[in-house]
């Protein structure tokens, strides 16, 4: 007797649906995408208990004629191609004749249509891969299609869903995905009886902001090269995670591998092994990539990847250097002129350009050194007392402090100053949250947070560690624009008062939602203390005053760090003054 049996059709169109539909996220996604191939501008997405009850979707594209409608829903049935040559050029978002197909083998599906030549439209409902049933409907020009009781036949998918809250989270990517790419049209989707979120046309600024807030807007520098267009962020808004780095070809989104690592190797050195906030889209011929790789079309093959990666590479690199970094094209030494801000490590941005050459001959301090070493006696341990005959000479690139003393006959020091600057914010920090009194600083108007389901989850699981660290947070209602919660953050430790902390609440929250009863609890705390450290100090090109160089200095003074920052990089380096006149042969 043969083992091997022909499958029957009914459970190889179930089969073949799951490689198509894993999750409402998947219908809604396929059903936006066959709406924009309809040339639809304006698409409303409504979906109940998560997509598992109902998604309805409705677009004002050229719709399907009476004929075509039934056939839609048989497997491998499409307009979009109709040789094997098509396949090696495909402009559309669908191809493959899949998705109306494995919708309907595990759900109910009703199909609304009609053309602007048509005078009555079409409707077509199928349930379960049954023969479709047809009849004339008076619906509207375009499409509506509704998917109700997703795996209803399958109740042993049904039960590997999660919640209707975390379902929508991941419906709201989908969405969020598509509306970035498609600038020009209008999006709307509404999960049950809550408020709606909606788009209207405008500019893919004008987008991101509807989507993410006007605050991302402020951290954006514009990618435009011949082959990539878009926008990043600056340093200052970065992720633990790639969860901010949207990413599509020919406007089609996707997941790369060789693509992310070309963004971050862009950005070198000055994110810390984070990930920035990113909408690129690559813009290359349609014959040189092939997106036919899996059914869910989010995969795809570059012809020339190493292509790809530089392009991506350097357009992020010249993007920054533009935008971000004109002060580093020369090298420049110089002091701040604006007001001195004493041991305020946060030290704020500058009002005034005007700064002034460092003087040609060496200054100190008025108090000799070994006054200096009693002060600190009288209040700290002095750790690093050869700190305290240091003064500051200049400044390079606006990064690097130059300081000098005249011990050992003579010695230069060089001196990152955002190592050095959150290697004193951390300590400081770390002692204080030892001692259970790290310093709050009352917000006069509290920040609101939107939060998606999945950080919504994050932020309630670490709310103790939270305000152990100094956050007073609070629950303040559903967020409309990112399906999750809204909270209010009322109160920030003392350093961060005069910065915006939502980010930073979101990867504090992740990284410390994990906790639980790990052996590890101390090494997240440790970790989430040099994030709240990096994010309250001085970040990029700053000019600092004389004044201001020798307070920090003065704080490193105080601290035990082996001449390294929390990361683990250098923070200073020495040269005596023989070993430069080694250098110079004299």
């Amino acid at each position: 007797m043969a083992k091997i049996k022909i499958l029957d059709e009914l459970l190889a169109s179930k089969i073949a649906a799951g490689e198509v539909v894993e999750r409402p996220a998947s219908v809604v996604k396929e059903l936006m995408e066959n709406a924009l191939d309809a040339g639809a501008t304006s698409i409303s997405v409504h979906i109940i208990e998560g997509g598992k009850r109902l998604i309805r979707i409705v677009d004002n594209g050229h719709g399907i004629s009476k004929e075509d409608a039934p056939l839609a829903f048989y497997r491998h049935a499409t307009s979009k191609i109709s040789s094997e040559d098509d396949l090696y050029s495909i402009r559309t978002m669908g191809f493959r004749g899949e998705a109306l197909s494995s919708i309907s083998s595990i759900a109910r599906v009703t199909l609304k249509t009609r053309r602007p030549e048509d005078i009555s439209g079409t409707m077509v409902v199928i349930e379960g891969s049954t023969t479709p049933e047809v009849s004339e409907d008076g619906t509207p020009e375009g499409t509506s299609i509704e998917v109700k009781d997703l795996f209803f036949n399958t109740p042993a998918r049904l039960k590997f869903l999660r919640s209707n809250e975390s379902e929508y989270g991941k419906i709201l990517d989908v969405f969020k995905k598509i509306a970035l790419i498609n600038p020009d049209k209008r999006f709307k989707i509404i999960h049950g009886s809550g408020r709606a979120l909606e788009t209207a046309p405008g500019t893919l600024k004008q987008r991101i902001a509807d989507l993410f807030g006007i605050e991302v807007i402020k951290s954006l520098i514009e990618v435009k090269s011949p082959h990539l267009t878009g926008f990043i962020s600056s340093p200052d808004l970065t992720f633990p995670t790639s969860k901010g780095i949207y990413t599509y070809v020919n406007g089609r989104a996707i997941r790369d591998k060789g693509v992310n690592r070309a963004i971050i190797d862009g950005y070198g050195s000055i994110i810390d092994s984070r990930y920035p906030f990113a909408v690129l889209d690559l813009i290359i011929p349609f014959e040189d990539v092939d997106v036919n790789i899996h059914p869910t079309k989010s995969e795809v093959r570059f012809k020339n990847t190493r292509f790809i990666y530089d392009s991506v590479k350097y357009a992020i690199r010249g993007a920054l250097s533009t935008g971000l970094l004109p002060s580093k094209a020369a090298p420049s030494i110089s002091y701040s002129s604006r007001p001195v801000y004493g041991n305020n490590l946060s030290y704020p941005v500058s009002q005034s350009k005007e700064s002034f050459a460092a003087e040609t001959a060496p200054f100190y301090f008025d108090e000799p050194v070994e006054r200096r070493l009693e002060f600190h006696r009288d209040t700290e341990e002095v750790k690093n007392p050869e700190l305290l005959e240091l003064d500051t000479i200049g400044q390079v690139w606006g990064e690097f402090l130059l300081a000098q003393s005249k011990a050992n006959g003579g010695e230069l020091y060089l001196i990152d100053q955002h190592g050095a600057a959150e290697r004193s914010a951390f300590e400081r920090l770390k002692k204080q949250f030892m001692e259970a009194k790290i310093k709050r600083q009352m917000l006069l108007l509290p920040e609101r947070i939107e939060t998606t389901p999945e950080e919504r989850d994050s932020i309630n699981e670490s709310m103790d560690y939270l305000d152990r660290l100094g956050f007073e947070i609070m629950p303040f209602g559903p967020s409309i624009k990112t399906g999750g919660e809204t909270f209010l953050l009322k109160s920030v430790p003392d350093l961060l008062s005069a910065k915006s902390c939502g980010t930073l609440i979101r990867d504090l929250a992740e990284e410390l939602s994990s906790v639980g009863g790990s052996s590890r609890v101390e090494d997240r705390i440790e970790e989430a203390l040099m994030r709240i450290a990096c994010h309250s100090v001085i970040r990029g090109p700053r000019p600092l005053t004389r004044e201001e160089g020798n307070a920090l200095i003065r704080e490193m003074v105080k601290i035990d760090f082996a001449g390294h920052c929390p990361h683990g990089r250098p923070v200073i380096k020495k040269f005596t003054r023989s070993e430069i006149e080694v250098m110079f042969k004299r």
